[in-house]
């Protein structure tokens, strides 16, 4: 322990200087996020560009400092002047962690404490959140520059390794565009997410005891390499339903699985459409119905798989196309798809088998919160603080909630109400479902520890108080669908836009 402190002591000595940016830096971060909670009381208050700077500074100052620290005793090579010293394995890469510990996380930490009691969300009840956040802060800002640091043996080492990723991956995204833009972005998203940054944690920290203990650098940047290719196909190549079944073991199974059918909507029939698109490709919709599911229940359609056989043995398949904001509330919807022109004209007059698998979320025990006009925060259970206020003409009123260190777990909704002597009248309501994380922990990667959702109304009428409507989730489903004997001409027609 006293190599350690000693250790210590003389990085705090050589760095004081970065180490002083370092914490400037996390103070601006907590001055700027605190007073950004007052910005619609005091519009001046928001301060965009200095809050998009800080959050860009902050990392750098991280990064630099870590990489500082570490190559004052570089890894790679034997011919450093420290490797003479009696120094432990253990007692420096403690004293690295240790100065990590106190110059990037305690600052932060308490940077985060300020801005969370600014917004006026209780401390105690976000203290999980808080602690995870820090969790995800080393896996993502300190282990990966942390481990490529003991790699490299100077700044022109670690910025070559830090910028190859970035071509392969400009390379990547030129090359096949669909492998990093067409990923649906939420829902069991976080899932490889939080794959990409258990290989990345578990890979940088094994490097890290690697370098200190053996100082092997070549199979350390082999591990590192790997590493590397392993969470970027993670996040790339885990398939959506796999996402969701893992998503699925996180829900409270409130639901009977075996009660609930999805099943084409004969009543609705008239709905199916098979029209012809430019570039030769045909859109088929098809009306399905979901039952079987308790009452007073929100059903979210996430995705869906389909398959179609026709009578001649023909196949087609439109794979796990996740309906990202296309997604619809409610138990009844059109499902679509795009099938290939000349296919769709090879079977169209055949009596074709139409399977597939739907996935739902299904949310259910509702909860209504009333907030006044006025400059007070009110508290609503597991989303945070919210706040409604006039616009300075009182033609317009806002509604803004903020949660800390992710967005909530339940789906939100936001009205604003006229009150009568009678009863409430509603004036606006929000016809989009606010932003919901499924994910099953407290806090999601980033520097930010709040995330804010903002709704006005421009409603001609005075409105008196604003009404947030919130359901939990009760379960992740995925159900199998079946539509036998289905001729696609007798729904066939063409897009207004495409020529005869």
């Amino acid at each position: 322990m006293r190599q350690t402190l000693h250790i210590f002591k003389k990085d705090v000595r050589h760095l004081w200087f970065e180490i002083v940016v370092a914490i400037l830096m996390a103070v601006a971060f907590a001055f700027i996020g605190a007073r950004r909670a007052q910005w619609l009381v005091l519009p001046e208050t928001n301060r965009i560009a200095a809050w998009t700077m800080v959050i860009f500074l902050l990392p750098l100052t991280w990064w630099t400092l870590i990489a500082r620290a570490i190559h004052d005793e570089t890894l790679p090579g034997d011919r450093q002047f420290w490797i003479t010293r009696p120094y432990s394995w253990k007692s420096l890469m403690g004293a690295k962690l240790l100065f990590v510990l106190i110059f990037v996380n305690l600052p932060i930490f308490l940077a985060d404490v300020v801005i969370i009691h600014a917004y006026g969300l209780p401390l105690r009840t976000e203290m999980f959140g808080l602690l995870w956040s820090q969790v995800l802060l080393d896996i993502v800002f300190v282990i990966p520059i942390a481990a490529l640091s003991t790699l490299t043996a100077g700044f022109v080492q670690l910025l070559f390794a830090i910028l190859m990723p970035c071509v392969v991956g400009l390379g990547v995204a030129i090359a096949a565009p669909e492998m990093v833009l067409g990923r649906f972005s939420g829902g069991p998203d976080w899932v490889n997410h939080y794959f990409a940054m258990f290989v990345v944690g578990v890979a940088g920290s094994a490097i890290l005891i690697w370098q200190y203990s053996t100082r092997r650098t070549i199979t350390g940047r082999s591990l590192a390499i790997a590493s590397g290719i392993l969470a970027f196909l993670g996040m790339a190549l885990i398939p959506w339903s796999a996402a969701f079944k893992v998503q699925s073991w996180f829900s409270n199974d409130s639901v009977s699985r075996s009660l609930v059918h999805v099943d084409f909507d004969r009543d609705k029939k008239w709905l199916t459409r098979a029209v012809t698109e430019a570039g030769d490709h045909v859109r088929i919709e098809l009306p399905l119905k979901i039952t079987g599911l308790p009452p007073d229940v929100i059903v979210k359609s996430e995705g869906f798989s389909m398959g179609l056989q026709s009578s001649d043995g023909t196949t087609w398949k439109a794979e796990q196309l996740p309906l990202g904001v296309a997604s619809k509330l409610g138990s009844e919807f059109s499902l679509r798809a795009t099938m290939d022109g000349g296919l769709f004209r090879k079977v169209k007059d055949q009596e074709t088998r139409i399977s597939g698998s739907l996935y739902i979320t299904v949310f259910g025990n509702r909860q209504k919160v009333h907030v006044p006009f006025s400059d007070h925060l009110v508290p609503v259970a597991r989303v945070g603080v919210c706040s409604a206020s006039e616009g300075a003409t009182r033609q317009s009123s806002f509604l803004i909630c903020t949660s800390a260190f992710r967005f909530p777990p339940l789906l939100v909704s936001y009205r604003f109400m006229q009150s009568t002597p009678e009863s409430a009248q509603d004036v606006w309501t929000a016809t989009e479902p606010r932003a919901i994380s499924y994910s099953p922990f407290p806090a999601q990667a980033g520097i930010n520890p709040v995330s804010q959702d903002f709704t006005f109304s421009s409603a001609p009428v005075k409105v008196s108080e604003a009404r947030i409507e919130t359901a939990e989730i009760l379960a992740h489903i995925r159900q199998n669908f079946r539509i036998e004997h289905l001729r696609l001409a007798d729904f066939e027609e063409r897009a207004s836009h495409t020529t005869p």
